[in-house]
């Protein structure tokens, strides 16, 4: 089979990786302007903190993604994976009790270290209820590692720096500019709400922005959560965030979205600090907070991989390699992520949707 992967963001370049690694032929198209997966915080967060419940198929999904990023350093001789604790400030009595109450069970044990002393005391300016210490989570370097991937695939002689033009593509022939491929991936995160085929997904542009703080004196060995992540990235420096702007749709850094992080900030963070860049990003969310799968129903030799969300670093592994598998042999992705949870038109207008 031959492939076109459309968009060398996160599911993009996993799309690609595992591809390369069974040994089939595709090239990768990416325009460069959506940097949405570069400016991701790139969190490995076992736990979902307003619900205190495990993530969505944790089990399954945590070390599988453990295992790709380790097979990315090897292949990339650079370290992506960093793994670090996650300290989470109760904002309530009612989550402090939610937490002691799951830290029992068995299924929790393996990512919820057993509250201390010095966990329930631990120093903030707001921490009346105590702290919990999260296990088994980390982050991955999101700028270094898509930066990492364009060079190992340019390398490869794979990577197409151009934009996807929907007029050129058949959908029937599954052939763009002339060429014929088995499948035309497209893996285009919040690009797809203009994509004319699967444009009719409820898929909503979700704007995050992100602080880099240089702080001396904060600690370097956690990460720091309630109201905003503090993530330490190395060299005393943390990266902040992120803030949640539903349906717009610009990586334009805003100074609310600064006042609103750095007002989070103070509730956990009392030292002095400088901040050192501002980024954001657009990330596609679903309302049903679950990836969309599968072949476009009405034009097969077209496929989608999109709406990972916040914990994408963590879904991404086994969600495309899930993805792939339904491509290559037909095999079910799982029910939650079928493609087939949505409506499409059997007529489409590919112009361009601005």
């Amino acid at each position: 089979m031959r492939f076109l992967i459309v968009g060398a963001g996160l599911a993009g370049t996993t799309a690609a990786h595992l591809l390369r690694e069974r040994g089939f032929t595709f090239e990768l198209m990416d325009s460069g302007e959506n940097v949405s997966s570069a400016v991701a915080g790139g969190i490995i967060n076992p736990l979902v903190f307003r619900r205190m419940t495990l993530s969505w198929r944790l089990d399954e999904l945590l070390p599988v993604a453990l295992r790709f990023f380790e097979k990315r350093e090897q292949e990339m001789n650079k370290q992506f994976y960093h793994a670090v604790p996650i300290r989470r400030f109760f904002a309530s009595e009612q989550e402090r009790d939610f937490w002691l109450k799951k830290q029992a069970l068995p299924d929790f044990q393996p990512y919820m270290q057993t509250q201390t002393s010095l966990d329930a005391a631990f120093p903030s300016p707001s921490n009346t209820h105590g702290t919990g210490l999260v296990l088994q989570s980390g982050y991955v370097d999101a700028a270094r590692y898509t930066e990492a991937n364009r060079l190992f695939f340019e390398e490869l002689g794979v990577l197409r720096k151009e934009k996807m033009d929907y007029a050129q593509l058949d959908p029937i022939a599954g052939s763009y500019k002339g060429v014929s491929y088995d499948c035309i991936l497209f893996c285009e995160g919040k690009d797809a709400l203009y994509n004319p085929w699967f444009r009719t997904i409820p898929l909503q542009a979700t704007k995050g922005e992100v602080l880099t703080i240089d702080c001396a004196t904060a600690s370097q060995e956690e990460s720091y959560n309630r109201k905003c992540f503090m993530m330490p990235i190395g060299n005393h420096q943390f990266r902040v965030g992120s803030t949640y702007d539903w349906d717009v749709d610009n990586t334009i850094p805003t100074e609310v979205g600064k006042k609103t992080i750095t007002e989070n900030l103070a509730s956990i963070l009392t030292e002095d600090y400088t901040i050192s860049s501002h980024h954001a990003g657009v990330r596609p969310t679903i309302k049903d907070r679950r990836p969309v799968l599968g072949r476009h129903p009405h034009f097969p030799k077209l496929a989608i991989g999109n709406g990972l969300g916040a914990k994408g670093y963590m879904l991404a592994p086994l969600i495309i390699e899930e993805l792939l598998n339904h491509l290559i042999a037909g095999t079910p992705v799982h029910p939650e992520t079928r493609i087939e949870r949505f409506q499409f038109p059997t007529t489409v207008d590919a112009t361009p949707s601005l």
